[in-house]
């Protein structure tokens, strides 16, 4: 009997065994009117993650789908390389939510909520909702998800806020297929943001308070670790030109200021000092104002 999946779930593990049962738990405790199947990518784990999903692909064959990787795909091509194969493989309902490996859903009725939104309001191709954040580490993370409002959403919000925990994030495929048809996508440093935006590209999207998953936050996550959030985007001015050239919803004047931004942050680092100064020259193109604040600053702190 062949099954009408209605959501597919994406769960990218890689050497999460101390979490992974979490995320696990949360998706065989939905409870929905329909049928979904979650598909878990261990990206050839090594400390006993893999054991776990076989694990509950066993228990749980109608729900649970294993990917194993017999070699690890990251070093190929980052997340992006990842999120290639499962578009490519793994976009056949007309429903995709997320959860990474050590995130995990709250509520038992976090599917069927969503879903009912999103059959009811067809010019919405997204929704998301509220996160408890749960610390791993000492400090505080930068990232707002707790108290997400009842409200529309757009590009730029998205955008210049980035409050959008993905576990939290049902779409619809159509976005999937417009994220594929992206260009520059090599460029692209961290996935999520480029999918929330191409939902933004084919439909609304629309915020729930119902707080219903759990951000899990550690020290070498980006939402905490600022430098590297550094390393990953804000030295890779690239990533932010790949998000301007195919999302121009979003507002110039803040995409332009993150990448002079981000063209200054590499031309101070850069030992090539021809191609130190054409960051400048580029940075100073992109936002003329940030560039000569910037400099100033520059100049203060060194003398």
């Amino acid at each position: 009997m062949i099954k009408n999946i209605k959501v597919v779930v994406w769960c990218l593990a890689y050497n999460q065994a101390r979490f992974i049962r979490n995320a696990l738990d949360g998706f065989v405790m939905q409870k929905t009117n329909f049928s979904f199947e979650v598909i878990v990518h261990d990206d050839k784990s090594t400390d006993g993650t893999t054991d776990i999903i076989l694990e509950y692909a066993k228990r749980y064959p109608d729900i649970i789908i294993p990917v194993i990787e017999a070699e690890n795909q990251w070093t190929k091509g980052g997340l992006v390389r990842i999120i290639d194969i499962m578009n490519d493989k793994y976009r056949n309902a007309p429903y995709i939510a997320f959860c990474e490996g050590d995130d995990y859903w709250t509520s038992p009725y976090k599917l069927q909520k969503q879903v009912d939104f999103l059959d009811k309001e067809p010019q919405y191709s997204m929704c998301f909702h509220s996160a408890e954040k749960k610390y791993e580490c000492d400090g505080v993370s930068w990232i707002n998800c707790e108290n997400i409002e009842d409200k529309d959403y757009n590009a730029t919000e998205i955008f210049v806020n980035w409050t959008i925990p993905t576990a939290s994030v049902v779409c619809r495929k159509e976005a999937l297929e417009f994220y594929s048809s992206l260009k520059g996508k090599e460029n692209i440093q961290n996935y999520d943001i480029f999918i929330f935006l191409s939902c933004a590209m084919v439909g609304q999207i629309r915020g729930m308070h119902d707080k219903m998953s759990v951000y899990r936050i550690q020290e070498t996550g980006l939402t905490y670790n600022n430098d590297a959030l550094v390393k990953c985007t804000m030295r890779n001015p690239e990533h932010f030109i790949c998000l301007r050239n195919n999302f121009p919803i979003v507002k110039r004047k803040y995409v332009n200021k993150t990448i002079a931004k981000c063209l200054f942050e590499r031309a101070c680092i850069r030992k090539e000092r021809l191609k130190s100064s054409e960051d400048l020259v580029l940075s100073l193109y992109y936002d003329p104002l940030h560039f000569f604040v910037r400099l100033i600053k520059y100049f203060y702190h060194k003398y």
